[in-house]
């Protein structure tokens, strides 16, 4: 009687529990932008987001930013697609320089190549290399290093 008692309890909590459902985590496209949905349902306010080794950030409106981000004092940046950005970026006619493993955005002399370049807050111009992307023709992505910002 026991072992039966125990069988149908099993059967029964496992009956419930797969009547449950569960969300999958991911990008929701909105009218008013992308948002990030967590596991339970809900949506990723004020923080980031690591996804395929890739950080985007959602505000507090729960929609993910682009173009420049300021978040505790410190400088990031995020391409059209929402994913922040490192290493060297031409960014309206300045260089910019970000940590490739925090995407913060970096102040100071850097060594890149072999040569020093002083990078401020607005970045440098100073001629130094910055990474360009192009689009193939087969759609593709092509990324590079060029020089002589000015």
């Amino acid at each position: 009687m026991k072992k039966r008692f125990a069988i149908a309890a099993l059967s029964l909590a496992l009956t419930a529990g797969s009547a449950m459902t569960s969300l999958a985590a991911g990008f929701v496209g909105t009218p008013q932008g992308v948002k990030y949905q967590w596991g339970d349902g809900s949506y990723c306010t004020n923080n980031w987001v690591q996804y395929k080794n890739h950080w985007f950030y959602f505000g507090n409106d729960q929609l993910m930013r682009t173009g420049w981000i300021q978040r505790d004092g410190t400088w990031y940046y995020a391409a059209n697609t929402g994913e922040l950005q490192g290493g060297l970026m031409k960014i309206n006619g300045n260089v910019y320089y970000f940590d490739s493993n925090s995407c913060k955005m970096q102040t100071g002399v850097r060594e890149i190549n072999g040569q020093n370049h002083e990078f401020t807050e607005n970045g440098t111009t100073d001629g130094g290399p910055y990474v360009y992307t192009e689009w193939n023709s087969d759609g593709s992505i092509r990324r590079g290093t060029k020089y002589g910002v000015r």
